[in-house]
């Protein structure tokens, strides 16, 4: 076997963020219900991350796009 393990299943790169980032706004979710008062704190920041995420991956890709 050679080369890395995201090389040889690619629907990994593809799959892995969107994954993360949705069972991050799941615990938030969860947590906002079940923690009381650190439950809200919780929440914001992890419902938050999709929103935060959006505009970095533009930034990024921005960044990387080469002009024509």
């Amino acid at each position: 076997m050679h080369g890395s393990p995201l090389r040889s299943r690619p629907w990994l790169r593809v799959f892995v963020a969107p994954i993360l980032i949705a069972a991050a706004t799941s615990i938030g979710l969860l947590a906002a219900l079940l923690w009381g008062e650190i439950g809200k704190y919780v929440a914001w920041v992890t419902v938050g991350l999709p929103v935060l995420v959006i505009p970095w991956a533009w930034l990024r890709r921005s960044r990387t796009a080469k002009p024509s």
